[in-house]
């Protein structure tokens, strides 16, 4: 893998793994209620002495793509947002999971920012990339703002204005469909994450087609550079003592810190500390030495404890029917020119958290000397790293995004 001569860098394996719940058939029209779309979205920010950067992890694929211009031309099919809202003139689709089968693939649509950075890397072909300095330029603010207030003009009855695409957002994805099989060919996945996800049979594909062909991936790729710091800083504790090291970690952000590990290797002696959540401007302290883990429980101390922090216990892999009875209960008036752009929550399903232990797992826990990791806010993931999500108005998303940081080669002081 290339090493990228950048101060600072975002490292991101942010695949958004979209899965679709099946509705019974005959109820359908009766209910009227749109489907259900989870995007689960999950990335690492690696943080190192001089910040963020990306000189080591997960390989990525040749087929991905960078910051030279779109090699394909514009996907085929209108842009998902100006597709009709839901309106209450219902035909609205019979849809089952992947392993039933369905008869109409929802087609979504994606914009994706980098508040501190610019794109560096993404799969599917986007349909278009703006710089940094685009998004951030008065003009881009005021469009912005103008599209907002456009957005909550919407009538179901009303004018149908056509909305274009956000311009404060670097990537964009016009139009996208997820279908139970790949309906291009598909890239030498190369590295074992990849395949990994590819073997997902819970997973719909997601499908970038153009005038020339088009590509065909379980997942869409993104990652971009950025200005970020840590959130945790590590002090001594006013106790501190040789042999009794008494350290307080402070967390320095806007935002809570959540999942947090510290695994401290000397020799044969690993010290590892969790704790739960820290609050913005608050701290931890612990002494080190109280924290020693036997080589038997060392799995059960880190990989298995964060996995079970990012696992939704409540629905560890996707529903297998359709149910209307959760938080959002009956969706309806749905119009696809309003994405989601806010996530409900971190969880992952069960076979997300694999992949990524598998990728991650060993320089999380395994390197030698200091090492920490944390789970950012999702309401800081929504802000350094905007994400909107489109789809048509048979559908809705519950959107999940889970943002890990690591810290690596960290100076006890």
């Amino acid at each position: 893998m290339r090493v990228r001569p950048l101060a600072v860098s975002w490292l991101a394996l942010s695949c958004v793994l979209v899965l679709v719940a099946g509705s019974p058939s005959v109820s359908r029209a009766e209910i009227w209620c749109a489907d259900a779309l989870w995007a689960h979205e999950w990335g690492v920010v690696v943080f190192g002495a001089s910040g963020a950067s990306r000189t080591a992890g997960p390989r990525l694929p040749a087929h991905f793509h960078g910051p030279a211009a779109p090699s394909s031309p514009a996907a085929t099919g209108p842009a998902v947002r100006e597709l009709p809202p839901d309106g209450g003139e219902r035909a609205l689709p019979v849809l089952t999971f992947a392993t039933a089968g369905m008869w109409e693939p929802p087609p979504i649509a994606i914009e994706l920012g980098f508040a501190q950075g610019e794109a560096t890397r993404w799969f599917p072909e986007v349909d278009v990339r703006r710089s940094l300095a685009d998004v951030t330029s008065p003009a881009s603010v005021a469009e912005h703002a103008r599209l907002a207030a456009a957005r909550r003009a919407l009538q179901p009855y009303g004018a149908r204005p056509t909305l274009g695409r956000d311009p404060s957002r670097q990537l964009a994805w016009d139009r996208l469909e997820l279908s139970l099989a790949p309906r291009h060919p598909l890239a030498t996945a190369g590295e074992p994450w990849v395949q990994r996800l590819r073997d997902d049979p819970r997973a719909l594909w997601v499908n970038r087609t153009s005038s020339q062909g088009g590509e065909s991936e379980r997942f869409v790729f993104y990652e971009g550079q950025t200005r970020e710091r840590p959130a945790i800083t590590i002090e001594r504790g006013p106790t501190y003592a040789t042999g009794r090291r008494h350290l307080v970690l402070r967390n320095g952000s806007r935002h809570a810190v959540h999942d947090v590990f510290l695994v401290q290797r000397e020799g044969a002696h690993v010290y590892v500390l969790s704790v739960p959540t820290i609050p913005a401007g608050a701290t931890a302290g612990y002494v080190l030495e109280d924290h020693e883990v036997a080589a038997g429980a060392l799995r059960g101390a880190t990989r298995d404890a964060l996995r079970s922090a990012i696992v939704d216990a409540r629905q560890p892999s996707p529903p297998t029917g359709a149910s209307w009875d959760g938080p959002d209960g009956c969706v309806m008036q749905r119009d696809p020119a309003v994405p989601v752009e806010q996530a409900g929550g971190h969880a992952l399903f069960a076979s997300e958290a694999d992949v990524l232990l598998e990728a991650w797992g060993p320089r999380f826990f395994d390197a030698n000397g200091t090492t920490l990791v944390y789970r950012e806010d999702v309401a800081q993931l929504d802000e350094v790293m905007p994400l909107a999500i489109y789809t048509d108005m048979y559908h809705h998303v519950e959107l999940r995004r889970l943002g890990l940081a690591l810290v690596e080669n960290v100076a006890l002081p």
